[in-house]
């Protein structure tokens, strides 16, 4: 979810709170809510030093913990009697804070990423795929009631925003529990088995989702679109309306394999040895379902991408990719990074 819907929500929550933080004025509430709710991303600082790191082991990670949110709101509310220069509502700021990060870790960990909310704890990730990272739906609500307490109403108006909300995810849930039935139908009527079926939401409709069935060193990968409804997108967004184009009905579903190592047999030697690489180990850690991406040309330079598949949007490049990059037969393997939906925007890690 982007910051900006965070800190809306955060704000959202701190108004909702209004009774239990008396001695706050109401603009405090709301920039104290939203901050709270903002300081969780503060993490992505740490991607310019290692964006593999970034993603195995930093983003969601300790700022994203129930378990030192005490700690950081902590932290936000003494910035706020610092700047304020007032002790008296000290408690009061560590409430609203508090919520304004626990909204943010609550959001996050029903997207796809994986949320360490038990921190130091415990490494294990939670993520749901319930919602997409960008969903429009969710955000009108966040705007529609922050915008209303923004002007006043009542702190009940706001608890009826955050209401709203959670029905919106809760019938985002049921909506993924259609989407894996859908698909387990579609396997059963091809006769495709696989070892776990997985659906994560996906952009342009609350009715998109993908799917993605391990089976082996490999996946079966379809797009649904629960009731197979023209794309909603305007028209004037080519790319977008591809994109949601790609979503298929229930009746029309198409399953891809898509392999660990690739589908030549003559190269998936190479790219084991590649995944395999000491040097490749938080890549290890981030991806849930690892992939390769692509080999570039062999001779001369040769790259080997691998990808995970639960960011991968259909008729779009790839999202995270990373894989080694050697000048030459006989040359030392390098760690690399391919930028963001591009072809070739290499950037070299390290070591």
């Amino acid at each position: 979810m982007d910051t900006l819907t965070h800190a809306m929500l955060g704000a959202v929550a701190a108004h909702a709170a209004a009774p239990l933080s008396a001695e706050l004025r109401a603009r405090e509430r709301l920039l104290l809510g939203a901050a709270g709710a903002a300081f969780p991303d503060l993490d992505f600082a740490l991607f310019a030093f290692d964006p593999l790191a970034f993603l195995a082991d930093w983003h969601q990670g300790p700022t994203h913990s129930l378990v030192l949110l005490p700690l950081w709101a902590a932290a936000v509310a003494g910035v706020f009697v610092a700047a304020s220069r007032r002790r008296a509502p000290f408690a009061q700021a560590l409430l609203v804070a508090a919520l304004g990060i626990a909204s943010h870790i609550a959001t996050v960990a029903a997207t796809a990423y994986g949320t360490a909310v038990f921190y130091p704890l415990s490494d294990r990730r939670i993520g749901t795929g319930t919602v997409f990272v960008i969903d429009p739906l969710f955000t009108a609500i966040v705007v529609a009631a922050l915008v209303a307490a923004a002007r006043g109403a009542r702190p009940y108006v706001a608890a009826i925003g955050l209401a709203v909300l959670g029905a919106y995810v809760a019938l985002l849930a049921l909506a993924q529990r259609q989407a894996l039935a859908i698909g387990h139908e579609s396997l059963r009527a091809r006769a495709l088995a696989v070892e776990t079926l997985v659906a994560f939401a996906q952009p342009a409709s609350p009715l998109n989702w993908k799917l993605i069935g391990t089976v082996g060193q490999g996946y079966l990968e379809a797009h649904v679109n629960l009731i197979g409804h023209r794309p909603l997108v305007p028209a004037a967004v080519p790319w977008l309306g591809e994109l949601a184009a790609a979503y298929e009905a229930p009746s029309r579903l198409r399953w891809r394999e898509r392999l660990r190592f690739g589908e030549r047999e003559d190269l998936r030697a190479l790219a084991r040895e590649r995944f395999e690489d000491p040097g490749f180990a938080a890549f290890r850690r981030f991806a849930a379902y690892p992939a390769l991406s692509r080999i570039d040309p062999l001779g001369g330079e040769t790259c080997v991408w691998f990808t995970d598949l639960r960011y991968d949007l259909p008729t779009l490049p790839d999202t995270f990719r990373y894989g080694f990059c050697r000048a030459a037969d006989g040359q030392p393997w390098r760690l690399h990074r391919l930028r963001y939906f591009t072809e070739h925007g290499r950037q070299r890690l390290a070591p």
